[in-house]
């Protein structure tokens, strides 16, 4: 019974906040974090074990299952932009600079966690370090193009660089997702006394073909209606099943959503008139599922969590500057893109907090716990950074080449 009156006020919440999430006329970080909605974490921490214990960890293990229907909500919206029409409006130089900045940027956040990690965690077994490694590598590559889309008022001009930032920032996480059904296939821990291989492939055809035929079955189902009210009821159904049976089988619900996003929006002829009409159902859900997150959240900070969070942050910083001049002449870019072009890039949005829950729903260990706290502290770190280095890198380009 407690577990109905919790779900009732995090509805009454969800209802109240998402009255609150609107752009202002100016962007603070203060203002941010409320736009982002990262403020819902700190309350469910607030109404979780740590303070109220009104989300106790009985009605959190009754209500875990909310966590992935919201994981499987934000992988279906975020799969269903990846509709043909749209990826063809943009230039294949701007898709190749997306996968060098993925590669780098995993890369070298990966190298730099590895050698922490190493010293700091000894006493874990090897393979646990290995995947949370990788973990830390997707992780980083997460952007969102919220704050772009925030800051749009103070744009003088919308230009090719807004137009670039906007897309990386948009599909970034494709890459990301798409590494995290890697991880959950083969960096599987019951699946580690024999046959890795081979049950990982199973793992991963199944999470990728099984939303591609629901997908296509939900198309042919609802060809026929032109009430995309009555479409989105029903596909908000579809969505839930495919994420609670992608949870019962410990498949990844963000990973296997975004795939039936990415079938039914190509197949769909309404796909710009549902897009909206999704959206609307996202600051509800998604206003819930950070309640949930504050509310697991196992909050721990020592010095080993410190330096990880240091060494992520300052890695992920470099990927996203440093590189920026090399991939122009790699790609021969029309126009320049300077260092500080990067500093568009760091907001990590619903995505990357998605990201990061998905590993602990899956793993209950002690270096997810880690993980997690890292995670979500660098999240909200740079995404309170993030409107001041967003406005440093408009002021250092160009007047001629600015947004």
């Amino acid at each position: 019974m407690k577990a109905i009156y919790a779900f009732g006020l995090l509805i009454l919440l969800a209802f109240l906040g998402s009255r609150f999430i609107v752009r202002h006329k100016s962007l603070s970080p203060l203002r941010y974090i409320f736009l982002s909605g990262l403020v819902y974490i700190f309350l469910g921490m607030y109404l979780g074990k740590m303070s109220l214990n009104i989300l106790s960890t009985q009605v959190l293990d009754d209500l875990t299952p909310l966590l992935s229907l919201g994981l499987g909500w934000i992988g279906f919206l975020f799969g269903f932009q990846f509709e043909r029409k749209y990826l063809r409006r943009f230039s294949k130089k701007y898709i190749g600079l997306s996968f060098l900045n993925f590669s780098l940027v995993f890369v070298l956040v990966s190298v730099a966690i590895f050698f922490l990690v190493r010293e700091l965690y000894i006493e874990q077994p090897p393979y646990f370090l290995y995947g949370m490694v990788l973990a830390f590598g997707l992780l980083a590559t997460v952007n969102s193009p919220t704050l772009l889309n925030a800051a749009s008022f103070a744009l003088p001009r919308k230009g090719d660089y807004c137009y670039l930032a906007r897309f990386l920032a948009s599909i970034s996480g494709f890459w990301a997702i798409l590494g995290l059904a890697l991880l959950f296939s083969y960096w599987h821990f019951p699946f580690f006394d024999s046959r890795i291989i081979l049950k990982g492939s199973v793992t991963l055809a199944s999470s990728t073909l099984v939303p591609i035929l629901l997908g296509y079955l939900f198309h042919l189902l609802t060809k026929k209606r032109a009430q995309e009210q009555d479409i989105r009821v029903y596909l908000l159904g579809f969505v839930f099943f495919i994420s609670g049976a992608a949870f019962y089988f410990n498949m990844p619900p963000l990973y296997v959503a975004m795939v039936m996003g990415i079938t039914y929006s190509n197949l769909t002829k309404i796909q710009e008139r549902l897009y909206p009409l999704l959206l609307s159902l996202e600051k509800p859900l998604y206003i819930v599922f950070l309640i949930l997150i504050g509310a697991i959240w196992e909050f721990k900070f020592d010095t080993r969590i410190a330096l990880l969070i240091l060494v992520f942050l300052s890695s992920r910083i470099l990927g996203y500057v440093l590189p920026m001049k090399s991939f122009r002449f790699l790609l021969r870019f029309p126009f320049p893109l300077p260092h500080l072009f990067g500093f568009t890039l760091l907001s990590f949005g619903g995505v990357g907090i998605a990201f990061a829950v998905s590993l602990k729903l899956a793993y209950a260990v002690e270096l997810t716990d880690v993980f997690l706290s890292v995670s979500l502290i660098s999240i909200i770190v740079s995404d309170f950074i993030s409107p001041w280095l967003l406005r440093i890198s408009l002021l250092r380009l160009d007047c001629k080449e600015s947004l």
